[in-house]
């Protein structure tokens, strides 16, 4: 009977230092500046779209790596692909399915270790869109900015980011847009968190009334352990300002693959 005790420790000892790992690597999946390899595969569907009332499907992967630049500074790259499927937004306009533009961000972040992560860096949006209602068909560029900090189990901060088009055809609307990301989280123990994280957005060359996108809602998700920690995630958000015709509400799901920042390159 007592040789059992030992193991019964170990076991007991390890879960509790998953535990705390697991809280560890969801603090650092809500932390877009983290020095994390991220891989998320997000699929989002949006109810109530366009004048048939249908649903409107995204899936979107958004690789991020960081890189170190010197010894005091690291550039986070953040990039965004997604296929679409899209119905018909008006009476007459048919459906679509494809590849959208294609964006990218980096954040040059201090690598200190300070109590508030911070950087700021370039954005572009390249036309990779395969049908023309799926992408804007203009060359953009702007800025990108990012903070984050923690207070206990809580994760807050924003993420900004405006492009201005340079080149494209000619007979598409200029791009002159803005996004601005924040983020509550609370993370319960073991993996386990709930938090916001909507994406208001500003289209500058529209009029006043379609102008703005601003969700309200949020969800929760939970670290678990495979070969490699992953976060899971669902969310639901309604709006309180949209463009006609968009859609009601949205549900996304979420499965984010975390690696540390040496898993491919060694130093």
């Amino acid at each position: 009977m007592h040789r059992w005790i030992p193991v019964c420790l170990i076991v007991f000892i390890s879960t509790g230092l998953w535990a705390d790992e697991q809280t560890f690597w969801a603090k650092k999946a809500q932390n877009p500046l983290s020095d994390l390899i991220k891989y998320p595969i997000i699929a989002r569907f949006d109810f109530g779209y366009g004048h048939k009332d249908a649903v409107n499907s995204t899936t979107s992967l958004r690789p991020s790596m960081v890189a170190d630049v010197s010894k005091h500074w690291n550039l986070v790259n953040r990039l965004d692909l997604s296929f679409k499927y899209q119905p018909g937004r008006t009476l007459g306009e048919k459906d679509s399915f494809g590849m959208g533009d294609t964006t990218y961000e980096g954040f040059f972040t201090p690598s200190n270790d300070w109590k508030i992560d911070w950087g700021i860096g370039p954005a572009f949006q390249i036309p990779t869109a395969t049908d023309p209602q799926l992408g804007t068909r203009k060359w953009s560029a702007g800025a990108a900015t990012a903070v984050n900090t923690e207070a206990g189990p809580f994760v807050f901060g924003l993420r900004a980011r405006h492009l201005w088009s340079f080149a494209g055809k000619d007979d598409r609307p200029d791009v002159n847009r803005t996004a601005v990301e924040y983020w509550l989280y609370a993370n319960l123990g073991n993996g386990w968190w709930i938090g916001t994280s909507p994406v208001n957005m500003a289209d500058w060359e529209t009029s006043s009334e379609d102008r703005w996108t601003v969700p309200l809602g949020g969800g929760f998700g939970k670290v678990v352990r495979q070969r490699i920690p992953i976060n899971l995630k669902l969310e639901a958000y309604s709006f309180a300002e949209l463009p006609n015709d968009l859609a009601d509400w949205s549900v996304m799901f979420s499965l984010e693959y975390l690696l540390p920042e040496n898993a491919l390159f060694k130093r």
